[in-house]
């Protein structure tokens, strides 16, 4: 990519002082880069996929009821267009047209990123997502090594700004434990460095049909809520969509387990809540519902808890009524 020559220096008084504009608060920014990363397998991809349908159709994300309609580009190495992408998009009920693909697989050398920008500048896109990240790096140059990757996020910077397009990087987590989830992921620490968002998609710990997105950085924001989301199958033979549960008060040091990796799992912090809410006598289920909701616990996981303590229900008048077993 070409750029001007700009002055190496400049007085702060010219530079405008600008606000946030989120695609997904505080998760994803617009006209900025973010990190999305987990485990293989874990559907990382399911998920960028149900992104891009919904910023297509202008649809509804966590935070965001109605999100601006937008175009997308979509380059993917891992999933086959036809077989794959196409399939899940429709199904997710994404708007096809508004979706744009690499016609054919160009590593982002200086024509692949040459090719970027003229898609760029032909039909912005409100989105683009790479997946993965490092499947996309010219393959005489070394993944790991600073000056490569910084090089090449530098690039992306400038593509994200240009008309303030939200870039969602797509990367896998390493093997080797680190001391901070900031570090967990494949590739230079400058990847996370040239992020100012970055979050964790990974399997709940204590539903394995659930999955979790955590805020892993927050340059630009405080720490967002964490969400749970399911695959669900609406059909027998149809393919399986995205479905957001709800909030979470689970965070990345609980995911990741933390710097000294002892993690408390949603189950603990549900028992927890329905032992402190009911030291002091029984309480009405609907309460009880309503609190847990209202800080991120999810029904399913109060009603494991429940089982778990051995939690008493009865009718008392015309309300269910919660206590502690005597013992307790």
């Amino acid at each position: 990519m070409s750029e001007e020559k700009k002055e190496p220096f400049v007085d702060l008084s010219s530079i405008e002082a600008k606000e946030v504009d989120w695609l997904m608060p505080p998760l994803i920014p617009y006209g900025m880069i973010t990190i999305m990363e987990g485990d293989p397998g874990v559907g990382k991809s399911y998920l960028a996929m149900h992104i891009a349908a919904q910023v297509s159709i202008g649809g509804s994300l966590p935070g965001v009821p109605k999100l601006r309609k937008g175009r997308v580009l979509y380059i993917s190495a891992e999933d086959d267009p036809g077989y794959t992408i196409r399939p899940r998009i429709d199904a997710m009920g994404g708007d096809p047209d508004r979706i744009r693909i690499q016609a054919d697989y160009t590593a982002l050398d200086d024509d692949g990123l040459e090719q970027l920008m003229d898609e760029i500048r032909r039909k912005p896109p409100a989105l683009i997502i790479i997946d993965p990240l490092f499947a996309y790096v010219p393959s005489n140059a070394d993944m790991y090594r600073p000056n490569v990757i910084r090089a090449l996020l530098s690039e992306l910077k400038e593509a994200a700004e240009y008309d303030e397009t939200a870039i969602l990087l797509v990367r896998h987590l390493t093997k080797t434990k680190r001391d901070k989830a900031i570090y967990q992921g494949s590739g230079s620490m400058d990847v996370i460095g040239a992020a100012r968002s970055a979050f964790l998609v990974a399997r709940h710990p204590d539903d394995e049909n659930l999955k979790i997105v955590a805020h892993v950085k927050h340059n630009i924001s405080e720490q967002g809520q964490s969400w749970v989301y399911e695959l669900v199958k609406e059909t027998e033979d149809g393919l399986p969509i995205l479905k957001w549960v709800g909030p979470s008060n689970l965070t990345i040091d609980d995911l990741m387990g933390g710097d000294d990796g002892d993690r408390k799992t949603a189950l603990d912090q549900a028992i927890d809540f329905l032992r402190d809410e009911l030291k002091n006598g029984p309480r009405a289920v609907g309460h009880i519902e309503a609190k847990a909701q209202a800080q991120g616990i999810a029904a399913r996981t109060i009603d494991r808890a429940r089982k778990e303590i051995g939690v008493l229900a009865k009718k008392v008048k015309a309300s269910w009524m919660l206590s502690l077993p005597d013992d307790q």
